[in-house]
């Protein structure tokens, strides 16, 4: 039967930093990490007013503006670290909350697909709707060009590449036009 080595538990939890208040009036959302009762803060890059924020529960009131899309950032930072801890656990390595944060703050070459879906996610919950649509119009002529092969980094993209593009595009403006 397999027994964990440590019995310390971990948390992955969401705050509003109350002790931060940004310019806009409103505080910034961090990802709290408790390991071994040390504590360290990871910013999601978003904030929100407090009067908007459920202190009790983690997690934006009901009605609060962008509800939804707070939430799935939220859910999806939290869900990241928890598999971070799983997988490290399962392979029984020590791990402390600063090298969690560490090792995810590690830069990763960000993908074609990773550059649109932040710009587009960007431009929608600025309430910019026209801009959101016009990199989903990009994001899917690249992606039809590709075959769906989008997770590249952008030091792929040179002049063949973009030769390529160039011909296919002008190729697909003819047939239209036909």
């Amino acid at each position: 039967m397999f027994k964990p080595k440590n019995k310390m538990s971990e948390t992955v939890n969401v705050i509003c930093y109350k002790s931060k208040t940004l310019a806009n009036g409103e505080n910034p959302l961090m990802l709290r990490i408790c390991k071994d009762r040390k504590v360290k803060y990871q910013s999601l890059g978003i904030s929100v007013n407090p009067d908007d924020w459920d202190f009790k529960k983690h997690r934006p009131k009901v009605n609060t503006p962008n509800e939804d899309l707070i939430q799935k950032i939220i859910l999806d930072k939290e869900l990241e670290f928890r598999r971070q801890i799983l997988e490290l656990k399962a392979e029984e390595k020590e791990f402390t909350a600063s090298t969690l944060i560490a090792s995810k703050n590690k830069t990763k070459a960000k993908t074609i697909k990773d550059f649109y879906k932040e710009l587009i996610d960007e431009f929608s919950l600025a309430n910019k709707i026209g801009n959101a649509k016009v990199y989903k119009d990009s994001y899917w002529s690249l992606k039809t060009f590709t075959n769906n092969k989008l997770d590249i980094p952008f030091s792929h993209i040179d002049f063949e590449f973009l030769k390529g593009y160039e011909k296919w595009m002008s190729k697909k403006d003819i047939r239209k036009h036909q």
